[in-house]
């Protein structure tokens, strides 16, 4: 495969982002490439504005810009994306691809009642509204069909692969008495993908009734026994943890010998926390949101499964001749 020149491209990253982004540069360089990797500085007002300082020259480069889109919040993490793309832009950047593990806003994505937006459409032509930006890398969009509110290329990576990794480590390679459980409908087709990339094991659906934001009432299991089995569920995020700790608890008092979550974003908000270490719930969540290594050691309950390789892969098929990272979204 012919290399692109390199020069052409540069890693930019905020703050929160500057250690995956410099781990990811290690992984690109153990595929034989070397970009330039810098560290974007907010100044920000007594009012609160927020402005963006580019600390190198960036004219003629295509900019990969690497974001956190939950911290410190979700409405702060989109204005800064705004307003720095705009400067990205303005520094005669040859165009930019943003790369957010985790995009919020996306629960948001129908008129499911009255006078409500359709936020992620809205979020979707707010990054479209620079028209330097290329193209977006994600991870496990909410939905799916959510890569129709863009008209940008977009790679939505999958946490299938990297979870049946951990996952297989986990069980060394013993699935016999293991059942994946879809933690609603809609969870269900994500959790047969799990499934099959871990051998075909048996999956069963748990049926819930949403009462609210953040709420559920548990009702029954459609399928397979979970009785002295071993049950992973897998989401694609983890909010304030109540939903996925109830269904737990759940599935233990209906027999089951073990339950394992999996999530690919751990958001972790409403003292999640102590609601997971208080009833000894294990749970496996990516760094799609960053977090620190004291946090990680302080929280025993909780296990880091790196994305970055796997964000190093996709930037590298991106800037390849015929590259493709279709492979790494299946």
């Amino acid at each position: 495969m012919e290399m692109t020149d390199e020069s052409k491209f540069v890693l930019l990253s905020t703050r929160l982002m500057h250690e995956f982004g410099s781990e990811l540069c290690l992984y690109l360089e153990e595929r034989g490439m070397s970009i330039p990797h810098y560290l974007i500085e907010f100044t920000t007002f007594a009012n609160g504005e927020m402005l963006p300082q580019i600390p190198h020259t960036i004219r003629g480069q295509h900019v990969f810009f690497l974001h956190a889109l939950q911290h410190p919040d979700p409405n702060t993490a989109v204005m800064m994306m705004l307003i720095t793309s705009d400067a990205i832009k303005r520094a005669s950047a040859a165009g930019i691809t943003l790369v957010v593990p985790f995009l919020s806003y996306l629960r948001q994505d129908r008129k499911d009642r009255p006078r409500v937006p359709i936020s992620a459409r809205l979020l979707a032509d707010l990054i479209e509204s620079n028209r330097a930006v290329r193209g977006l890398i994600t991870i496990d969009m909410h939905a799916e069909q959510e890569q129709g509110f863009f008209s940008i290329p977009v790679d939505n990576l999958t946490g299938v692969t990297v979870f049946a990794e951990h996952l297989r480590h986990k069980f060394n390679g013993d699935f016999s008495d293991v059942v994946m459980m879809a933690p609603d409908f809609g969870g269900a087709v994500r959790n047969r993908r799990l499934a099959r990339a871990l051998g075909d094991i048996p999956v069963c659906i748990l049926e819930k009734r949403r009462t609210g934001p953040n709420k559920a009432e548990m009702l029954s299991v459609i399928g397979e026994s979970v009785v002295d089995r071993r049950v992973v569920m897998y989401e694609d995020m983890i909010d304030s943890g109540g939903t996925a700790a109830e269904a737990s608890q759940k599935v233990a008092e209906m027999g089951a010998r073990e339950v394992y979550l999996c999530a690919t974003h751990g958001i972790f908000s409403r003292g999640a926390e102590k609601r997971f270490a208080e009833k000894n719930i294990a749970v496996a969540c990516t760094n799609s949101i960053p977090r620190s290594a004291d946090y990680y050691a302080q929280e025993t309950w909780l296990t880091n499964v790196s994305v970055i390789p796997y964000f190093a892969d996709a930037i590298y098929e991106t800037t390849q001749m015929g590259g493709s990272i279709s492979k790494l979204s299946q």
